[in-house]
């Protein structure tokens, strides 16, 4: 069982079982309470909302971008060193050692006992230009200017592999799970941002390079999916990628075609399966969250490789009350007197057919 995604300064500190001042008063510990009152095994990097206001975390306002037009990121691709060892050139090899030996010793310190799954999102090609650039730019470059968004693409990737050569030393010293949870958002509820076509002849190539130091030394590497990733999982598991995070039911993401794939090494995939925050979660019953839980069970097989987690960050509207329930139900569930009952649909989907879908 994992944790680190649970937002909301009232439902964390109900969760903890602390008021709202004491939460305040320190919020790493306010959130480390929250998952040790879950008992999960272990966590990515929480994300520690600091005041009642906070609402989400990640989120792109195109509003800010106004006035951004795609021929930014033609003149930066067209900037791009044209040798890999003058991109090499770029990677201050002592500063990338520091920062990660500091982000990994004080979230060791932070979580004790609770397993750090490591999450670092730079870890692979940068597809998530939108964040520099906003939506409307960076997808027309796409169009207008394929060949110089390729070459963002092709340095990012290079600068990556030198940084991630950096971090599995790193990962041997201070002895970490051999997991890698990154990955960008590539996806809207339809499906891709970009065609698969243009993914698989100018992305993907790119990621596969980044993460190869990862690969290479048999830590597995799991991707975030968020909306209809069904278009794009052959070209990650050719990425090497061998675990998925996520999991949008309502989008048309099936789990259990997703737990039939093998990575290039011929592994099952592991699967950091997702609590709906966008549907059983924030409005749901307790009994209905322990009822997708049963169905991640039986899409895994009795659990085999699977993580319980949420799909993505819960909000202010999930009533705390279902992600406790959530976690109690499986902490007290011993799978070796249950046998899975085989292929079915998703239990929201069945009980509210006209709200599964969006």
């Amino acid at each position: 069982m994992l944790g680190g995604w649970n937002l909301g300064v009232r439902n964390l500190a109900a969760i903890a079982g602390i008021g709202i001042e004491e939460y305040l008063r320190d919020p790493e510990q306010g959130v480390m309470r929250a998952n040790r009152a879950l008992d999960v095994d272990g966590m990515v990097p929480p994300t520690v909302p600091r005041d009642l206001a906070s609402i989400r975390a990640g989120h792109v306002e195109e509003s800010s971008f106004a006035g951004v037009e795609p021929e930014v990121l033609q003149q930066r691709g067209e900037r791009v060193p044209d040798t890999e060892q003058k991109v090499q050139a770029k990677v201050d090899v002592e500063a990338v050692e520091e920062k990660y030996r500091q982000h990994f010793e004080s979230m060791l310190k932070l979580m004790g006992d609770i397993v750090l799954i490591p999450t670092i999102w730079p870890a692979v090609t940068d597809f998530a230009l939108y964040f520099q650039y906003g939506y409307e730019a960076f997808l027309a470059a796409t169009a207008l200017y394929p060949e110089e968004v390729e070459r963002i693409w092709w340095e990012d990737s290079i600068i990556a592999r030198e940084r991630n050569k950096i971090i599995v030393r790193l990962y041997r010293e201070y002895d970490l799970v051999p997991m890698l949870f990154c990955g960008h958002d590539i996806c809207v509820n339809r499906g891709p941002l970009c065609s698969p076509e243009y993914l698989h002849q100018s992305y993907w190539l790119h990621a596969k390079r980044s993460i190869e130091p990862f690969v290479e030394e048999g830590i597995r590497v799991l991707h975030h999916c968020d909306g209809n990733v069904m278009p794009l999982i052959d070209d990650m598991i050719v990425a090497g990628f061998s675990g998925f995070q996520g999991f949008q039911y309502e989008c048309d993401v099936n789990p259990y075609e997703l737990r039939q794939r093998r990575s290039l090494k011929g592994e099952t995939p592991l699967l950091m399966t997702g609590l709906s925050v966008t549907r059983t979660l924030p409005f749901g019953t307790e009994q209905e969250v322990r009822d997708e839980v049963d169905y991640m069970l039986d899409y895994t097989d009795g659990g085999q490789g699977m993580f319980l987690f949420t799909s993505n960050v819960t909000g202010v509207e999930v009533p705390p009350e279902n992600i406790v329930a959530a976690y109690r139900y499986l902490a007290g569930y011993d799978v070796r007197k249950t046998t899975p009952r085989g292929k079915r649909a998703w239990p929201w989907g069945v009980a509210h057919p006209g709200q599964s879908t969006n």
